[in-house]
């Protein structure tokens, strides 16, 4: 990879950030509203807003990188008149400094998110090697009635392992892990209230789906709407599943109960899918019991909502201001994704015209006669177009950005 490309690179990941950070608190502004008008809305519809706004926090910085390398690559070269020869020493200049000054931002976001993704695999590496053993009969009985008659999903394999609350992990075959003592500590309602919420995460997929939400956290690590609207994504998933256990036949009253208990015995969630974590608990079980507030809608709300969402998706064009910094079109042009470039130059002697790309003169043609290969000589940026009788025509100095310089003929 030449320095130019990382050059590019780098500056494309400052935009990316720069626009994450500031699209981040409009999408989150957004999503505070949009919570406030659904919050009389069933669980499965404020999860589905929730996941959109969650999605946006990435789409919208990674479309606007898409939009500036649009602007940047139709920006080209303007043809160049006369002998710069001024220009040169101060437009490298300028690429060093804002490289240097790109660098560690970026350099910065790498390391913060390989850290989240160490993470990640340690919880990964903590649950593989959780000691665990098949459940016995009677949980796997359970298990299995309630997945046949109540919830029609596939039979999740059942094991217990020394956790606090149950949990579903793996992605291609789901595995329910629970205490040892679970239905010890549980009354029967209870029980099967619990049961049927772990097979609601079976249902949905959520442990896929949290991984793929956990991938991207790892890679916003640095914004606080990212957190923000995780922890409200991670709320939402969980009055899903217990809006579909109850669905299922659980009784609310004793999944509420099974919360409050397993929650006495809670640790900080991990890489699974845990009844007991994430959200408020007094929230969740105020749901629960029907105890929570009717929110009232007002129509300057929706006017709100609808506002923040379109200005949102109006940031993409944040990308356009790629304008503004014409340096970064010379630094495309210089990377490995830079076009051919064409050039037409005169002087005092006459015209010529070259196609340059990433600084080697491709082909050159003098007074509109192409040159053949032979009478193009180049080595490293200096360049000299020979005559038919192997005479020097002009002698140029080519940079990969396809900006030149010659001393202007008489």
């Amino acid at each position: 990879m030449s320095s130019f490309t990382l050059a590019y690179l780098v500056r494309l990941g400052v935009w990316g950030l720069a626009a994450a950070s500031v699209q981040g608190g409009l999408v989150v502004f957004s999503w505070l509203a949009w919570e406030r008008i659904t919050a009389n809305a069933t669980a499965a519809l404020r999860y589905r807003l929730a996941c959109i706004h969650f999605a946006a926090l990435a789409i919208l910085p990674a479309s606007t990188v898409v939009v500036l390398y649009w602007t940047v690559s139709g920006m080209g070269v303007p043809a160049t008149h006369g002998s710069p020869v001024a220009e040169l020493p101060l437009l490298m200049a300028g690429y060093r400094r804002a490289f240097w000054f790109c660098l560690p931002l970026v350099m910065l976001w790498l390391a913060g998110a390989l850290m989240m993704l160490l993470r990640f695999a340690l919880d990964a590496r903590r649950i593989a090697r959780l000691r665990s053993e098949p459940a016995p009969e009677a949980l796997v009985d359970a298990v299995h009635r309630l997945a046949r008659h109540r919830t029609g999903v596939a039979v999740p394999i059942v094991q217990v392992a020394d956790i606090t609350t149950p949990q579903i992990v793996g992605w291609w075959r789901p595995v329910l892990l629970a205490p040892r003592d679970l239905a010890c500590s549980l009354s029967h309602v209870e029980y099967e209230a619990v049961l049927l919420h772990e097979l609601a995460h079976v249902r949905r997929g959520d442990f896929g789906w949290n991984l793929l939400q956990r991938f991207q956290l790892a890679l916003l690590w640095f914004h606080p709407a990212a957190w923000t609207l995780y922890g409200y994504l991670s709320r939402e998933r969980e009055a899903c599943c217990d809006a579909l256990a109850i669905q299922h036949g659980a009784s609310a009253t004793g999944l509420a109960h099974a919360l409050v208990r397993l929650a006495e015995k809670r640790v900080r969630p991990g890489f699974g899918m845990a009844i007991s974590s994430e959200g408020e608990l007094t929230a969740r079980v105020h749901r629960l019991l029907g105890l929570g507030r009717p929110h009232s809608m007002s129509a300057g709300l929706c006017m709100t909502a609808m506002a923040l969402s379109m200005l949102c998706l109006a940031a993409l064009w944040a990308g356009r201001l790629g304008r503004v910094d014409p340096s970064m079109a010379d630094v495309y042009n210089a990377s490995a994704f830079g076009p051919m470039i064409s050039i037409d130059a005169h002087d005092a002697a006459g015209s010529f015209a070259l196609q340059i790309k990433h600084g080697r003169v491709i082909e050159a043609s003098v007074e509109k006669q192409r040159l053949s290969q032979d009478r193009i000589l180049q080595k490293d940026d200096r360049v000299i177009l020979m005559g038919a009788m192997q005479q020097p025509i002009v002698a140029l100095t080519v940079t990969p950005q396809g900006r030149i310089e010659w001393k202007a003929r008489r």
